[in-house]
């Protein structure tokens, strides 16, 4: 009873695996029946997805391709860096040479400036000196006039000589002169009436002829010769006595009577050599050394005896 209750119970455990074991084995040897078909299947899946040999080699000859132009790239980003570098020396090289040419420019400038400054310096003074020698020759040569004077508007046709027009005329002005006073007398070249130039040998006698001049107002041409004919006394104008002037006091006396003729001064004279004015009446003499005076003749106020 023992033993047929053992077997049984093993022939039970025996069929109870086997009956489990049977699908398993059913299905390992499913799977084994095919496996060409399992693998062909996930290769097709992997296939659809990953990309061919060809186009592999396609992006990477792409990517060589890409990799060379930028290598190209940067060595001729390389090169044109090292140019510009080398330009930039270069630059350097002619700014600090422009530097030092203009430090030398501005020294040469800087010396110009002094050598400058000096000679106007020396021009100034020499301006100066030649003003002063100007006017001390204008003074030597009035001084030389001193005795001299000049007479105007008396034709050539109404005398016979020069030092008979001197004499007529300081008779008419009852001023004492004789031959022996004059020490020279010629006609003065100009256009129109010719002025007499006489030199006296005393100042004191050109002097008193001189001071006389006012009563030339009631003096004509046939007071002093009556037998002058009528185109000769046509042709005289009013006679009048002038201080033989060097030509830089001509020239004032001339400025200074275009004054007088428009109204901004009274009068004008000289007495030996200097150049008098009156603005007014009641105003006092003027001394006029230099043409710049006229511009300002109130300051330049000074007494006839200076």
């Amino acid at each position: 009873m023992s033993k047929t209750r053992g077997k049984h119970k093993r022939g039970a455990r025996g069929s109870t695996e086997e009956g489990d074991s049977a699908p398993k084995r059913a299905n390992i040897m499913a799977a084994l029946k095919d496996p060409e078909d399992i693998t062909s299947g996930d290769e097709e899946s992997k296939t659809k997805d990953e990309p061919t040999r060809a186009e592999l080699n396609s992006v990477l000859v792409d990517i060589q391709i890409s990799i060379s132009s930028i290598l190209l790239e940067n060595k001729q980003t390389r090169k044109e860096m090292a140019e510009l570098k080398e330009t930039v020396l270069e630059q350097k090289a002619e700014i600090a040479s422009l530097k030092a040419t203009l430090a030398s420019i501005k020294k040469q400038c800087a010396n110009a400036e002094q050598e400058l400054a000096a000679a106007e310096k020396h021009i100034n003074e020499q301006e100066e000196e030649i003003a002063e020698l100007y006017d001390l020759q204008d003074q030597l040569e009035q001084y030389t006039r001193k005795n001299s004077l000049e007479i105007h508007g008396i034709p050539e046709s109404a005398y016979t000589s020069t030092e008979e027009v001197v004499l007529k005329l300081a008779e008419a002005l009852e001023v004492p002169v004789f031959s022996q006073d004059i020490e020279i007398s010629h006609k003065l070249p100009s256009k129109g009436i010719k002025p007499i130039i006489v030199k006296f040998v005393s100042h004191k006698v050109k002097t008193s002829l001189y001071k006389a001049r006012a009563k030339l107002r009631n003096v004509s041409i046939s007071n002093l010769f009556s037998s002058s004919t009528a185109a000769t006394r046509t042709e005289a104008t009013r006679i009048f006595l002038n201080e033989n002037l060097t030509s830089y006091r001509r020239r004032i006396v001339n400025r200074a009577n275009e004054m007088r003729r428009d109204g901004l001064l009274l009068s004008v004279w000289t007495l030996d050599g200097k150049i008098f004015v009156k603005t007014s009446p009641e105003g006092s003499p003027i001394k006029i050394n230099e043409i710049e005076d006229l511009r300002r003749p109130s300051k330049s106020v000074s007494t006839m005896t200076d």
